[in-house]
């Protein structure tokens, strides 16, 4: 797939999820109910409510910032890496895994999705 045909794909299903969000919102269906009658599950309705949730920084309010990293041996090569993110994300690596690979991880995993 192409870079275009990606962002085509992934704005029809955002819009997609707007509006089944806005469906649900207006209606008196409990979560369950309202995903079976749409065809979807509960864990991808979660996962798009909370997608297009996320609140927005108020004008003013501090960026968050990008802080350099080092990723170096653990003192016991057994220990796995474990990083928290400020998002309550906890990713954890094998004490072996390749520095490159930790920092692709963590370009993508707090970026929204599309």
């Amino acid at each position: 797939m192409s870079d275009s045909s990606t962002r085509s794909y992934c704005d029809a299903a955002t819009r997609r999820w707007v509006e089944r969000l806005e469906r649900f919102a207006a209606g008196h269906h409990t979560v369950a109910a309202f995903c079976a009658a749409e065809g979807v599950s509960l864990s991808n309705f979660y996962l798009w409510r909370r997608r297009l949730t996320r609140p927005v920084p108020a004008p003013g309010a501090p960026a968050i910032t990008v802080v350099p990293i080092r990723v170096a041996p653990p003192p016991t090569p057994a220990l796995p890496i474990e990083l928290a993110l400020p998002s309550g994300t906890v990713v954890r690596f094998p004490a072996q895994t390749r520095p490159e690979l930790i920092v692709a991880v963590l370009r993508g995993v707090e970026e929204r999705p599309c």
